[in-house]
């Protein structure tokens, strides 16, 4: 059932429907109701695939927290790193050191803080579903290990699918040090829902926001290829429906957290 949800509101899925929906219905004969159908799913995938107007949607997200003043900012207790931007399975099959994806960022940026911060812990949260040893938690910890980082430092969770599975299990992990400072590492993008998760579970991470799916300023009149326009659009749209979810279900305190 959750499949099927996820599916029905990706808006990517469910403008292709539309269409297709119109063009049934037209077959059938109702040629008012299909054309309406079509042309509305057809305005739409035009408007969301090659325009700037999913950037609406994502600029929000991505620019709710601010990384922190390295400068001034308090050096971590340990720094949490929640994502799957790793193909652990093409690094696997070819015998590269690592296959980054899209959401790859935190894996460097991890590196670097890593180097910065000796004594932090790491705690390396993230599933994809897949069985050992092709989960993104697993990539990352052999990666950071490359880099040069002491195993001792790493704690990993690889089995977490959902934001909300993924700090749940973070906060286990942190057990009694829940009062020390935290990063968090984490897409742009996802960083409000992730907060809010955390704050609810009585734990207040310094964000520290990486893959970047949009950079300002807003361009009414730039336009990007249909597949990368609907990506945009459909990875903004899981995050607001995400936090109202969440909303609903007590996860967390607020709809739309704020720094």
């Amino acid at each position: 059932m959750r499949t099927v949800f996820v599916f029905l509101t990706t808006p990517s899925n469910a403008i292709v429907l539309l269409i297709v929906l119109g063009l049934g219905l037209m077959l059938l004969r109702w040629r008012r109701l299909g054309m309406s159908a079509a042309l509305l799913g057809t305005v739409g995938l035009l408007t969301f695939g090659y325009s700037s107007a999913g950037e609406l949607l994502m600029a929000p997200l991505v620019s709710r927290f601010a990384p922190p003043d390295l400068e001034t900012v308090s050096a971590p207790f340990g720094i949490i790193v929640t994502g799957d931007g790793i193909n652990e399975v093409s690094s696997r099959t070819t015998g590269a050191l690592m296959e980054l994806t899209e959401a790859g960022d935190s894996v460097p940026i991890t590196a670097l803080l890593a180097g910065r911060y000796p004594n932090a812990r790491l705690i390396l949260i993230g599933g994809s579903g897949h069985p050992r040893p092709t989960r993104p938690a697993d990539g990352m910890r052999r990666i950071l290990m490359e880099f040069g980082v002491d195993e001792d430092r790493i704690t990993i969770d690889a089995d977490s699918l959902s934001t909300h599975e993924r700090v749940t299990n973070a906060m286990s992990v942190i057990g009694a040090d829940r009062d020390k400072t935290w990063w968090l590492v984490t897409s742009a993008h996802r960083m409000p829902r992730a907060i809010g998760v955390f704050r609810a579970q009585g734990l207040e991470p310094i964000p520290y926001p990486v893959d970047y799916r949009w950079i300002p300023p807003f361009d009414p009149l730039y336009t990007y290829p249909l597949t990368e326009g609907m990506a945009i659009t459909d990875t903004a749209a899981k995050e607001w429906l995400g936090m109202l979810l969440y909303r609903m279900q007590g996860k967390t305190q607020t709809y739309f957290p704020a720094p």
